[in-house]
């Protein structure tokens, strides 16, 4: 009875939140508005040919056919900004060639290099540099280090290292780009024991608002080496190239794979795993994550789908005696749990390309167990999820991939990457055609800003910066706390006019 009391409170509360949401996110993408063009600018036909003369690659404009794809956001929230032109860069010296285009031209330019950016933030009103024919990826095994272009794409990394003895830790979605997962940190699957994406970088190559081409690294331009490890991209230059230091490949992992259904075994589940994460050792890579399904002929408690999986770097039967807390929870309709080798686990969880589709998506980071009653109102939310279609619906995610002593062993300030203390991050993640009327979005925005609520009292005000959000008010003390003073400054070194620039791009000091 108190659990139907209390769903029966936080589904009238939801709708309340959810009418203040919808007017906050209003507000904020008028704001964007005011600080993005509302329609692409109109700059010389004499100024774009001259671009397209001076480039040893191509220039696409609006009237050539493969622009649409070329311009495309990667989430279709975004699908109507369009820029003046796409400059698809051949070498490093074509992306010279924009910046000063765009200064000379007074043209607001924005890399892409994978184009997936959460908020829409690789696609522009102004010039799109696109870097995507920098993509080359160089191995040096006798070193352990990797050299890549600027834009190459996990995919790119995963077969170039694919089966041999070293490899970076980097994220599983196969077309997202390396650079801009670097410079916002870089989580994924084996962030937990091998390190953040960001932590391995060595060096980089940056085009700066000056078009001068500086080499970054611990002792050379060592201030903007430090914004570069989770700074976020297309803030304080255009980077051609990275190189990094790889890590050893374990033999074999151990891999768990448990599945539930139902709001019961949800709120069991979650709640075991959060307890879980608090401790687990650095080995232990895993998530959990609930979703609302169609509900067809059962009930809305009943559709709930429930996983959690993980990759352990050690023998099986400590991953057993690790997860063992999960099937006390709740009976698993799925278990799956084996020993494989480690090149087979990184194909299993390797993510391809989607459909194109819309997406949101708040993340916030979390230090400490939450409480259960927390817990079960999550539960309850996804129970009243506005829409639970396979193609339309909403999740809640715990990953716990970020905190550790492996990720923890850098000071919250040693990097742009602030945050090290954490022991998970929780996302609530809602997807829907691009071709859906408005009011899907609204309602599921609005149903992810009261997700957000109720974890925002448990959590430290932090959300991470590859996961932008554009109804965040505060983001630049949510992405970057204590180290956002010091980026503002690095920012006025290299950047004092604020060339690269887009609504949630660090501003000079």
């Amino acid at each position: 009875m108190n659990r139907l009391t209390r769903r029966s409170f936080l589904r009238s509360t939801a709708v309340a939140a959810s009418t203040l949401a919808v007017g906050t996110y209003i507000r904020d993408a008028a704001a964007f508005s005011s600080q993005t063009p509302s329609a692409t600018p109109q700059v010389e036909t004499s100024a774009l040919e001259d671009l397209r003369n001076r480039l040893n690659g191509t220039l696409m404009l609006p009237e050539d056919s493969g622009y649409l794809s070329a311009s495309a956001a990667a989430n279709g929230r975004y699908l109507d900004i369009r820029p003046v032109a796409v400059a698809r860069c051949a070498d490093e010296t074509d992306v010279v060639t924009c910046v000063q285009w765009c200064t000379e031209n007074g043209v607001s330019p924005v890399p892409r290099g994978g184009g997936h950016s959460y908020a829409g933030f690789s696609t522009t009103n102004g010039l799109l540099i696109d870097l995507r024919r920098l993509n080359s990826v160089q191995v040096d095994w006798k070193r352990a280090t990797v050299t890549s272009g600027g834009a190459s794409l996990n995919a790119d990394f995963f077969t170039a290292t694919e089966n041999g003895p070293l490899f970076l830790p980097g994220g599983t979605c196969l077309g997202v780009g390396v650079g801009g997962l670097t410079l916002g940190g870089g989580i994924g699957y084996n962030a937990h024991w091998a390190g953040l994406t960001c932590d391995h970088m060595q060096g980089t190559r940056v085009v700066t608002a000056s078009g001068d081409i500086l080499d970054v690294d611990s002792s050379t331009n060592n201030d903007l080496y430090w914004a570069c490890r989770g700074g976020t991209g297309g803030t304080f230059g255009i980077n051609t190239s990275f190189t990094f230091d790889l890590v050893d490949v374990p033999a074999s992992v151990a891999y768990y794979r448990y599945e539930w259904s139902g709001a019961e075994a949800a709120s069991a589940v979650l709640a075991a795993f959060d307890k879980l994460i608090q401790t687990a050792p650095a080995a232990f890579n895993g998530v959990a994550m609930a979703e609302a399904t169609d509900v067809g002929d059962g009930s809305p408690e009943q559709a709930i789908h429930i996983m959690s999986r993980g990759q352990y770097i050690g023998p099986i039967d400590e991953l057993r005696e690790l997860v063992e807390p999960l099937l006390d929870a709740a009976e698993p309709d799925v278990q799956t749990l084996v020993e494989m080798p480690f090149w087979d686990m990184q194909r299993m969880i390797a993510t391809p390309e989607p459909a194109s589709h819309s997406f949101g998506d708040i993340s916030r980071y979390s230090n400490k167990q939450l409480p259960e009653s927390v817990v079960g109102d999550l539960v309850d939310l996804l129970v009243d999820c506005p829409h639970r279609t396979p193609d339309a619906n909403g999740s809640i995610w715990s990953l716990g991939w970020v905190g550790g002593d492996v990720i923890g062993s850098f000071s919250r300030t040693e990097t742009a990457y602030v945050h090290r203390d954490a022991s998970t991050l929780l996302r609530p993640t809602t997807v829907w055609p691009n071709d859906a009327p408005a009011s899907v979005a609204d309602e599921l925005n609005a149903w992810t800003q009261s997700v957000i609520d109720v974890i925002a009292p448990h959590t430290p005000d932090e959300s991470y910066q590859n996961f932008p959000n554009r109804s965040l008010t505060e983001w630049e003390e949510q992405y970057f706390a204590e180290n956002a003073a010091r980026l503002r400054d690095v920012k006025a070194k290299y950047d004092p006019d604020n060339l690269f620039s887009n609504p949630q791009s660090v501003r000079p000091s």
